[in-house]
């Protein structure tokens, strides 16, 4: 399996996380804080650090460096909309 294969399947599994987080903050079953934050977590390294990795072994005219600055402002959008559901979402 070539490396960059690789790095989006890395890159799919913290998308998952972030799913699982949501779904968990939707939900709220005893423990969610916890359990919602450390998939969020698990989706900002895998997803973000992801992006960075790329970067810096990819590097092909900055493209892969804006496509890692992209990515980390709609993780740090993606965030704020998960922290506004656990928050003020439903009951």
């Amino acid at each position: 399996m070539s490396p960059f294969a690789r790095l989006q399947l890395l890159l799919l599994l913290g998308n998952v996380a972030f799913i699982g987080a949501w779904a968990v903050a939707v939900s709220r079953p005893p423990g969610w804080k916890w359990i919602g934050a450390a998939l969020l977590a698990c989706f900002v390294a895998i997803r973000v650090g992801g992006m960075w990795v790329r970067a810096r072994k990819f590097p092909d005219e900055g493209r892969s460096r804006r496509a890692a600055l992209f990515s980390t402002a709609v993780a740090a959008l993606a965030v704020a909309m998960w922290l506004y559901t656990a928050f003020r979402g439903p009951a």
